[in-house]
């Protein structure tokens, strides 16, 4: 054997088990972790507070301080949000939680984003909820410190299927 074929040998060797040792990794491109996210807030028993005229159905939780609001369209402020597809019932679209992170996020409602640059799924029909205007220009509560809402968008509004469900918890409006 040459010298030659003994390099190519040792070349497609190491090749071979660099190979085998990264498919036998954990997969890391498996989409974002959303672990820590809690289930959805409980709606039985609760009637909803405002039925829009386009299926949307919101629940006010807890109430907010009107002191403290109401959240508007250009402003930024710092909650915790879960989006699920089936009512609540199916998987986790987006949610504050993901990554492992408990502590509430600060949102960019006229962006759409959360932290830097993070875009929020299913975006418009977030935005719509938290400022009380899902969508704009049908009217419904407008969202203030302290509040918590689950929102209910039937699929005839989204994309989806199904329905979505929307839990916000509003903690502060920063600007």
């Amino acid at each position: 054997m040459t010298i030659f074929s003994k390099t190519t040998a040792a070349f497609f060797a190491i090749l071979a088990f660099l190979l085998i040792a990264v498919s036998a990794c954990e997969d890391t491109r498996r989409g974002p972790d959303f672990s820590l996210v809690p289930d959805p807030i409980s709606l039985t028993g609760l009637t909803p507070d405002t039925t829009l005229p386009n299926g949307v159905v919101i629940y006010i939780i807890q109430e907010g301080d009107p002191g403290f609001g109401p959240l508007t369209i250009r402003d930024r402020a710092l909650m915790r949000y879960s989006i699920w597809r089936e009512n609540g019932r199916g998987r986790v679209l987006d949610s504050s939680y993901q990554g492992r992170f408990a502590d509430p996020v600060i949102v960019d409602i006229l962006n759409l984003e959360i932290g830097a640059g993070i875009n929020i799924i299913t975006g418009g029909y977030f935005r719509g909820m938290v400022n009380g205007m899902l969508p704009a220009p049908l009217s419904a509560p407008e969202n203030t410190v302290g509040e918590i809402r689950a929102a209910l968008v039937p699929p005839s509004l989204t994309q989806f299927s199904d329905t979505l469900r929307y839990d916000v918890e509003l903690f502060s409006i920063l600007d």
